[in-house]
Parts: C-alpha cells; structure tokens; sequence
C-alpha cells in the first residue's frame, strides 16, 4: 500500500469549505474552529464544529471536519461515526465514504476500505488518488480482476504515464497473462527510458516463459541504469550458472562487490568458484570476507572444506567444529568432520556420534551413510557396516562406497564379494592399494583352492 497517497487526501478532505452555515454566530463559531483544526489543540476545534452544527444546523461537511480530525489522531472508529452522519444526510457525497475507506485503510481492514473506496468512485469518478490507492488494495487482496479493471482506467486515464502501465503490467503478470503483461512492461519504458524496475520486470516475465536471451537482455539492461541492485546480479547468476559459464558468473559477481555490494552470498560464491579452480589463497579471503559480514555456519563449512584441500588439517578441524557450535543441525559439517576423523583414526566414538546425528537429519543421504558403515567398520562391527553400505550403493555410484565394501567383505571373509567390489573401485579410481588388495583376495582364494584340493 502506497501509504504516502493517505496524508495528501487528508488534506484535501481537510480543506473542504462549509457552505450550509447560514447564521453569524455559527459562522465565527465554525471559524475559530478552523484555527485550531491543524494545531495541536484540534480538540478545540471538533469542539467548535460540533457547537457550530448544534447552532447552525445540520450541515455535512462539518461532519466531514469532525471525521477527518478524528482520522489525524488515529481514532478511526469516531472518524468513521462522524463521516457517516454526512453521507446520511447527503449520500451524494463522495469524501464520506473516501474518508471512510481511508479509516479502515488504516487498519488494514482492506475489503471494508474497497467497498468505501468503490461507493465514492461511483459518485467522483475522476478521483484518481483513490483509484490508485484501491488497486493496491486489490492486488494485496489478489483479487487481479478488480486492480486489472481500476488500473485499466488509469492507464486510460494517463496513457503516458509509466508508473501506471508498469503496475497494470503487474497485474497481468500475476494472472500469467505473459502477452499483456509483456506489452504494459514495453510501454512503461518507452514512457521512461531509464526506469530500471521495469527492464527488470521484463527480464524476470521472459525468465519464467523461457525466453533466456531476452531475460539476459533486459537484466543487463536494467543493470546499466541501476548497477546497484543485488537482484539482478542474483538473477543473472543463475542463468549463467545454469549455462555453466562460470566465468561470466565471476565477472558478475566481482563487478557488484567493486559497485559497493558487499553482499555475504555473492562472497561466498566467489570463494567457491575460486576454490574449485584450486585458486585457494583468493577462495580464502572471500571466505573470510563473508565471515567478517555474518560468521555463518555454512561459511565456515566451505572454509573447513577449503582449508582441508590446502592440506591444513588443524585449520579445517577448527572451522568443521565453529560451523557445528553455529549450527548444531549442519549435517554436512557433521558428516565432514566425522569422516574426517575415521581416515586419521582419530576420536573414533565421537565421530560415530557425528556421523549417526548427520544420517537422522538426511537419512537418505548416500554419503552419510557411506559414512556411517565405515564407522561401524572402525568400530568392528561389520555386519552393521555392511547393511549401512548396501543403503548407500542403492543411493549413489560412488567408488569408495565399493572400497569400503570390498573390505568389509574381506574382514567377513567373503573374498568373492570383497574382490568384487574392489575391483568396481578400481574401475573407477586405478588406486594402487586396491589393486594391491584385490592380489591379495586373489592369492586367499588360491591358498583357500590348494588347501581344498589337497584334501
């Protein structure tokens, strides 16, 4: 709701004259009335309109003065009382029920401020402000039909007018009505060449119907007259990720940090780009720069992970553990730390506790599982390990998964399965101590056979 059309109505209202009063006394009553009525003293005043009514008669627009101080000072239902005895006694007046509207705008009682609003359009049809006023009302109601016919009249109305066709062109967006919403969007800029919100528009209306090109062309056009709006970076990026042209994605985002966004996502999505360019110590700062913004804990995740590539375990242990003190829920810190711990042999327990948490919060997460058999396997107790694993094969193909069953079989003593899925690693890997490994199934086996047949 554009709350800064109410004041200037009110003044308007206000600044009715009175032409009913008829004699003297209530004339100079009704007069000093009007000295008080913008004071801080306006009682004084709806004092002297109600003496002036009790002298010089019934007269509705002194009801209106009444109302509308009422209206000031925030006492909508007296306002609405007052305005209400006006339009009884003349329901051909239409700043009655537009001052009604507006005590119930107020309040946001926003259908009750329609049905007013629409009463004194029927009798002043050329009241513009409240139209534009009840438009809004009806698009925060979503009832698109009404704004689309009042938005219509404006457009009519103002048929230069940008703001209108843009609106009207929201309307029609949030009907799917893409053609016509296309149409008000194209006249708003042509009305103004440099109002940005409406190359913006344009480009997320083309976005959502698929038309990309014409997407990309109006963000960067928008982006040319408001460098400034984060989201239109925002909205670019997906594109260009989903085009996977990371590198314009970087030019984006480093040209909105230089524009003074200093925005903890668009660090954070540099660091990582950064960081799978293996371009660590830059991926570093941006990480750092996004914590210095907000010390969240899925930066302080990707730092972790950072850091674990630049081979500095100590530091990766130190952020894995600040994201888990952050959020205590973070199952991919959870799952890395816990991991992390089983390959170095290292706080055995707690890292099964870690990685049993992250599984309960993604029970169908195929690494975590993964995960959680090689803790068990850690812990000896490989039919638990087993069964975790055979979860985590029917979730993802992944190479270690069929490492870590291939020993698992191994220690079961099930050499034909335990060579089986090393070699499936193998496959995928050329690890030496798999193939190390599956020689030394292979000469088990033999041993196993010779043993046989001696007997």
């Amino acid at each position: 709701m554009k709350k800064w059309l109410v004041f200037p109505i009110l003044i308007i209202l206000v600044g009715c004259i009175t032409p009913g009063l008829r004699k003297d006394i209530a004339l100079k009553i009704y007069i000093s009335g009007l000295l008080y009525e913008n004071t801080q003293e306006s009682i004084e005043a709806i004092k002297k309109f109600q003496e002036a009514l009790r002298i010089g008669g019934q007269d509705p627009y002194l009801y209106i003065k009444i109302a509308n101080i009422y209206l000031k000072k925030n006492q909508y239902s007296k306002s609405r009382e007052y305005f209400k005895k006006a339009i009884q006694l003349d329901p051909k007046l239409p700043e009655g029920y537009f001052g009604i509207g507006l005590s119930y705008l107020m309040e946001k009682s926003y259908k009750s401020a329609a049905f007013y609003f629409e009463e004194g359009l029927k009798l002043d049809p050329e009241k513009n402000a409240f139209r534009l006023i009840i438009s809004d009302i009806y698009v925060n109601l979503k009832d698109y039909k009404s704004a689309e016919k009042h938005y219509k009249i404006l457009v009519d109305s103002y048929p230069e007018n940008y703001f209108f066709h843009y609106n009207l062109g929201k309307v029609y967006d949030l009907q799917n009505k893409n053609k016509e919403a296309e149409k008000e969007y194209l006249k708003s800029i042509d009305s103004l060449p440099t109002f940005w919100q409406g190359y913006l528009s344009l480009g997320i209306l083309y976005q959502k119907i698929g038309d990309i090109e014409n997407a990309k062309k109006y963000y960067e056009k928008s982006l040319e007259i408001n460098p400034v709006d984060k989201t239109v970076y925002s909205l670019l990026v997906i594109i260009y990720f989903s085009e996977r042209k990371e590198e314009k994605v970087k030019e984006l985002l480093l040209k909105a940090i230089e524009k003074g966004l200093k925005e903890k996502e668009f660090y954070d999505l540099l660091g990582s780009i950064f960081m799978d360019e293996k371009n660590y110590p830059i991926a570093e700062n941006y990480f750092l720069e996004s914590i210095k913004i907000d010390d969240s804990s899925y930066t302080r995740f990707k730092l972790g992970v950072l850091y674990d590539r630049m081979g500095l375990w100590e530091k990766m242990e130190e952020n894995m553990k600040r994201a888990i003190e952050l959020d205590s829920n973070n199952a991919l810190a959870l799952n890395y730390l816990g991991y992390s711990y089983l390959l170095k042999d290292k706080n055995i327990n707690q890292a099964f506790d870690m990685i049993k948490k992250a599984c309960k919060i993604e029970p169908n997460n195929g690494a975590f599982l993964d995960s959680l058999g090689w803790a068990y396997y850690k812990l000896g107790n490989y039919k638990k390990a087993r069964k975790y694993l055979e979860k985590a094969i029917k979730l993802e193909e992944d190479p270690e998964i069929y490492e870590h069953m291939g020993y698992v079989y191994y220690q079961l003593k099930e050499y034909d399965k335990s060579i089986f899925y090393f070699a499936k690693a193998y496959e995928k890997t050329n690890k030496k101590e798999i193939k190390d490994m599956i020689e030394i199934i292979k000469d088990l086996i033999k041993n196993v056979n010779s043993q046989r047949d001696s007997k």
